[in-house]
């Protein structure tokens, strides 16, 4: 059976916004980058607490859900994609952790508001008790629900701490794509351009999220129906 007209603006809309972080992210790392050296200087004067500062920088911008995928950029542009993303990881980690507790008791009855109007995050709330940490690592993996509002959200489900920190596993490949970007873009400020290596980490980011996004609306679908049944 064929696609309805609304049922192909939704998936539209959702490629679109898949899509949007990657072309900002191209954006801004091309307007970035002739400042890139500079500020990757500047961070290296602070010397062994440059990562400590940065991961600290990492989880504030997860507590006041601000743009992630920036910073993410930064950790690659000034560490380089290894270690850039492995701070990345330990920042979101601690700072997801956080909000979710946040928006498991002081913030509870905001984010469960919030929640409401998320129809994602709605079903994975019905279903979240039985595959909790199988569906929260497709959530993580596709990346269907930006990651500072998952974190809040969740603490409102049943979700377990050891499942939701478990699950943060997911945003591995989005991370070191992002790092790729941020290098990229501070090896363009230094006067090569290594294209490749962007139009690489583009591809492979467009191609992940679509496969990935199509397997954990299909799990929550199916998880739904078996909840039903």
């Amino acid at each position: 059976m064929g696609l309805t007209l609304r049922e192909t603006a939704t998936r539209a809309s959702q490629l679109v916004g898949m899509l949007l972080p990657i072309g900002m992210g191209l954006g801004i790392s091309r307007l970035v980058s002739p400042y890139l050296p500079e500020f990757t200087a500047w961070v290296h004067t602070l010397g062994s607490w440059a990562p400590v500062a940065f991961v600290v920088g990492y989880v504030a911008v997860c507590v006041f859900m601000l743009p992630a995928f920036l910073l993410t950029m930064a950790g690659g542009a000034v560490f380089g994609v290894v270690k850039g993303s492995m701070l990345v990881v330990l920042g979101s980690a601690l700072g997801a952790t956080t909000a979710f507790l946040l928006g498991r008791t002081v913030l509870r009855t905001w984010v469960a508001a919030q929640m409401a109007r998320n129809a994602t995050l709605v079903a994975m709330d019905r279903i979240i008790g039985q595959e909790g940490l199988r569906l929260m690592f497709l959530l993580r993996l596709s990346g269907i629900v930006p990651f500072v509002l998952t974190n809040y959200a969740m603490g409102v489900t049943t979700v377990t701490l050891r499942d939701f920190v478990l699950a943060l596993g997911g945003i591995v490949p989005t991370v070191v794509t992002y790092a790729m970007l941020g290098q990229a873009g501070a090896a363009t400020g230094e006067g090569s351009t290594p294209q490749w290596v962007v139009w690489t980490a583009i591809s492979a980011a467009v191609m992940l999220a679509v496969t990935l996004t199509r397997m954990a609306q299909r799990a929550i679908r199916e998880a739904e129906s078996r909840a039903a049944a």
